[in-house]
């Protein structure tokens, strides 16, 4: 039982912070010419951008105001999505030991 507490706390904060990442970090832009004129390209996500956002309007706004209106279609790259997934788990995987580790030091 103990174990699972352990994953789940460790995902759900992977998850949380894989999020807000979205939010947090600057999204490169790009544009993208068509047959049917230009399209903008926002693409988020770090370390590895996972998340691409296109668009036919020039607006460098927020990421929730590009996914959620005006786009003209959104792309996972499913790849980079796992990859920083697990880059995260294991950066919070390291940070709660070496946070244990200095508690438990603290306590004896």
């Amino acid at each position: 039982m103990k174990k699972l507490k352990w994953l789940t706390n460790r995902l759900f904060a992977t998850s949380i912070l894989l999020i807000t990442t979205l939010f947090i970090i600057p999204l490169t832009f790009a544009i993208a010419d068509g047959s049917k004129g230009s399209f903008y390209e926002y693409i988020y996500g770090a370390p590895l951008r996972w998340l691409t956002v296109i668009s036919t309007t020039d607006k460098k706004g927020a990421f929730a105001e590009m996914f959620f209106s005006g786009n003209e279609g959104i792309t996972i790259q499913w790849p980079n999505l796992i990859i920083n997934f697990l880059l995260i788990f294991l950066a919070i995987t390291i940070i709660f030991s070496l946070a244990k580790k200095l508690y438990d030091k603290k306590n004896v």
